[in-house]
Parts: structure tokens; sequence; C-alpha cells
């Protein structure tokens, strides 16, 4: 699932990176593989998840984590704790304690370097989205057919 608001500058990347994968792919998934673009309304679809019966489910989000702005960590939500995500009205962990149990959840998680109002991601993030989006999409299509 793809988190990030449209115009908070970098913290969009998480739902930029779904985009990216959701057009290379043309919506050509491995069963049992869903893609979700949740932008700033992740309580709204989480509830979904929760009714498919996933065994695990991975946040793509922007978080500060006090890293180089566009470094890449997957963490099991379990590590993280409530301050780590700033931006969401509800934290991921807590939504994925309450609603995602028996789930395994996972957050990749980009380091941003502004978040401030604006419609652009920085530069770093940008590359981030590119090379986390084409990983993801070359693994997911292994098996599945050529992307033409």
């Amino acid at each position: 699932m793809g988190v990030g608001h449209p115009l908070r500058g970098d913290d969009y990347v998480g739902s930029l990176i779904v985009k990216r994968i959701i057009e290379a792919t043309d919506g050509t998934l491995p069963e049992n593989v869903y893609l979700f673009d949740a932008e700033d309304d992740v309580e709204n679809l989480i509830g979904r998840l929760s009714k498919i019966g996933l065994q695990h489910v991975v946040f793509i989000d922007a978080c500060e984590m006090r890293a180089k702005p566009g470094e890449v960590n997957l963490l099991s939500v379990a590590e993280t704790s409530y301050p780590f995500f700033t931006t969401h009205g509800i934290p991921l962990k807590v939504l994925a304690e309450r609603l995602l149990k028996g789930c395994e959840v996972w957050v990749l998680a980009i380091q941003p370097k502004e978040t401030e109002f604006d419609e652009d991601l920085s530069p770093e993030l940008h590359d981030a989205a590119s090379h986390v989006s084409d990983f993801i999409v070359s693994n997911l299509m292994e098996g599945v057919g050529e992307i033409v």
C-alpha cells in the first residue's frame, strides 16, 4: 500500500511508487498480490485490507528515520515507535495492531528531505522512487511474463 499526501512534497513518495508499479505492470500482477494507493487516506483503505485475509502487508511511506534523504529501510511495523509516523491521523503501527491481526506488517520506509506544502518531490526522493519501483516491478514480474 502506497501512502503519502500529494501536497506534502516528499511525503508523497509511497503513493508515487505504487502508481509507477501499477503503470509498469499494466495491472498484471501475480496471484495473491494486491496494490493499493492510499495517498493520505490510509485509515479508510486499511479496513479493506483486513477483509481480504492477507498474510503480509507492506506500507510504502516517507518516514522520519534521521537518515539521508532517499535512504530506504524495510522494517517490521512492530519495530517502529509511535512518533516514527508523523503525517498520519492514526499511526500505521496502531492501525496494524488493531485491524491487521494475524498479518505480518512491514514498512518500506523512505527518508524524506522536505514534507512542507509542495507538489514536487526532492531529487533524492525522485531517485529513490525510481529505484524502489523498478526493483519491485522486476521482482513482481519474475515468472509472470515480459513487461512490454
